[in-house]
């Protein structure tokens, strides 16, 4: 069976040979560059990847520049057909990191190939800038752990920190992943070989805050050689941290730990703990493995069409202990909300002008580093002359790690009297993990320009000016649908609580009866629209209770509170024979002010959520549906 498999394995890699051969001699060798990112902190890994397509470079080393330390290489090679050709494109990946400030160049170098021909590589530059949490001088950040001699990504007795935060030394060389001098550090299977897999975590540092995203990296090492599936995506032992979704497609690329290929898959994350304390922090992830088969069948195809027998073991990486420490209570701003990180925050408004009663739309953003689903809506402070509604928020992450981006947020405010109004004054609050000290920024808005005014039925506004006819409603007060107050009831009691209802109802009977006998010879008229449109508004009340159930559930509040008001309008407009559109809170309060109060909470919480397009997330339907069942009921007669 082996020695089959052998011959196969042969011929294929000859086919190989003379399909790749043949194709490489019809298309010359090109090359691409790339450096990545351009610009970068002091500390963090750079990547230089080099490209050969359809050749295959020999010694390729990069020149060497001061300030940019080599930590090691990573190649891969990639085949593709293309009508019958066989076209390669041949990797290299240097990962560097810098240790200082500035712009640097990589000058141009030549790339030998193994068939004679030399290529040249364009200069690349690299700006570099000290960024948040590696400037030495940060109060904040920890030294990265000495590295082991040639020592190029596991240490199981410490962290592995990154980036390192100085520069290596002729005692202390920069870790080179081609070295082969690494057999205290990576571990090994039984036959004394490097593990068949292993997983690296990289954090920045191991002190931090309570909410504090801290960015991590996860690779995870599988040796070529070896029969294994993974299913899975590495999670976090325990429940001490939270972290950020992992990518379901992770980068891969090739690597070399003590002479043994590996293909390494990677993840760019956060973590936050959510209390302070000191926690370990460890990783683990579920693999599949392919047992061995002894089959002494000499069958050449039974390995192909035979399933696998697998068994899964967890893979863990190296350990950390995370210190995290409680946000100071000491000058801790009355709008801060656990944003911690470097922000920057502008302001909008549009329009600039508008009438009394329109909105204005507010428009923050905050952007920089850190975590951002703790950011809210800058807070504005109180003005009487302007009413607030909730803000509706969106966010754009720059990286993997998502601790940068952008997060705007967009919030209505309408102006209650005219003139030219400053808007109220806004204002956004975080933590400087690096000053360790809270940071509250003033948020410029513009000045608007009010003109019209408020019906003359409201009440002027207190302490306006002369020249200001503009007016603030009452708090729950909205405009009526008609101007007419329509005829007036003495109460909301149902008509069949009435004496004389029943009375009327025993003459109805008996002129049923009269009637029953009439109709042998006369054809009775028809009951007219009016019982009609009762009974339609009678079916329609019913919907809207359905629909308000239904939107409760689901947890949909416009939809509830549209639902709500309607069959509230509905079922007084079937007590008092009105339009169900002419029911108002104002005219609810010109005939029953009893039944307005108790009516009010629920015409003004609607009225804000219809308006403004948004509801609170702390709003309890299922109560709101209790209370506004029992407003449905019929209502006793005040005495």
């Amino acid at each position: 069976m082996k020695t089959l498999l052998h011959f196969s394995h042969v011929l294929a890699g000859a086919i190989l040979f003379l399909t790749f051969g043949m194709s490489h001699g019809l298309a010359a060798a090109t090359l691409s560059q790339q450096i990545d990112p351009p610009e970068a902190n002091v500390g963090d890994e750079v990547v230089v990847t080099i490209t050969v397509q359809n050749g295959t470079p020999t010694d390729l080393h990069l020149p060497h520049v001061d300030g940019l330390n080599v930590l090691g290489t990573s190649n891969s090679t990639n085949f593709s057909f293309v009508n019958g050709s066989v076209t390669t494109a041949s990797s290299i990946g240097f990962h560097l990191t810098p240790t200082r400030p500035g712009d640097f160049t990589i000058p141009a170098f030549d790339i030998h190939l193994q068939d004679g021909a030399t290529l040249r590589a364009q200069p690349m530059k690299l700006h570099v800038v000290v960024g948040n949490g590696t400037s030495p001088s940060a109060p904040n950040s920890q030294p990265a752990a000495p590295a082991a001699p040639a020592s190029p990504i596991f240490n199981p007795n410490g962290p592995v920190v990154m980036p390192p935060n100085s520069a290596p030394s002729p005692d202390n060389p920069a870790p080179s992943s081609t070295s082969t001098d690494t057999s205290s550090n990576v571990p090994r299977d039984t036959d004394g070989r490097p593990a068949k897999a292993f997983m690296v975590l990289t954090l920045p540092t191991t002190n931090t805050y309570a909410g504090q995203s801290i960015p991590m990296r996860i690779d995870f090492y599988l040796r070529e050689d070896s029969l294994a599936q993974q299913d899975s995506l590495p999670t976090i032992k325990g429940s001490d941290f939270l972290m950020n979704n992992l990518s379901e497609r992770p980068r891969q690329d090739e690597d070399t730990v003590l002479d043994e290929q590996y293909l390494r898959e990677s993840w760019t994350t956060a973590i936050s703990a959510p209390k302070s304390g000191d926690y370990s922090l460890q990783m683990e992830r579920d693999t599949y493995w392919t047992k061995s088969n002894n089959n002494a069948s000499l069958d050449p195809f039974g390995m192909i069409f035979r399933r696998p027998q697998l068994a899964h073991g967890m893979v863990g990486s190296n350990q950390f202990t995370i210190h995290v420490l409680p946000l100071p209570e000491e000058g801790r701003p009355a709008n801060f909300t656990g944003a911690i990180g470097h922000f920057t925050v502008t302001g909008a408004a549009n329009p600039l002008s508008v009438e009394v009663g329109e909105p204005v739309t507010l428009r923050f953003s905050v952007s920089g580093d850190g975590n951002f689903d703790y950011i809210r809506c800058p807070s504005l402070t109180n003005d009487p002359a302007w009413k607030q509604y909730v803000a509706s928020s969106k966010i754009d992450y720059q990286d993997q790690a998502r601790t940068q981006g952008v997060k705007t947020f967009e919030q209505a405010v309408i102006p209650l009297k005219n003139g030219t109004l400053p808007l109220p004054q806004a204002s956004f609050s975080y933590f400087d993990p690096t000053t360790k000290q809270y940071t509250t920024l003033p948020v410029s808005l513009p000045v608007v320009t009010v003109t019209g005014t408020l019906p003359a039925s409201v009440a002027p506004v207190a302490g306006a000016s002369p020249g200001a006819t503009a007016a603030t409603p009452p708090a729950a007060e909205f405009l009526p649908n008609r101007l007419g107050a329509g005829s007036l009831y003495a109460s909301l009691t149902p008509v069949y609580r009435q004496t004389w209802f029943w009375a009327a109802q025993g003459g109805l009977i008996s002129a049923l009866v009269l009637g029953t006998l009439f109709t042998c010879f006369v054809k009775r008229p028809d009951g007219g629209a009016d019982r009609a449109e009762r009974l339609e508004r009678q079916k329609s009340l019913r919907q809207e209770e359905d629909a308000m159930s239904a939107a409760a559930r689901r947890g949909d509040a416009m939809a509830f509170f549209v639902a709500a008001r309607h069959a509230v309008q509905l079922q007084l407009g079937l007590q008092w024979r009105l339009h169900p559109e002419a029911i108002t809170l104002a005219e609810v309060r010109q005939r029953d002010p009893s039944l307005a109060g108790t009516l009010e909470p629920l015409f003004t919480q609607a009225d804000e959520i219809i308006y403004s397009g948004n509801a609170s997330g702390e709003i309890d339907l299922a109560q709101w549906e209790r209370h506004v069942r029992e407003l449905l009921q019929p209502q006793p007669q005040p005495a």
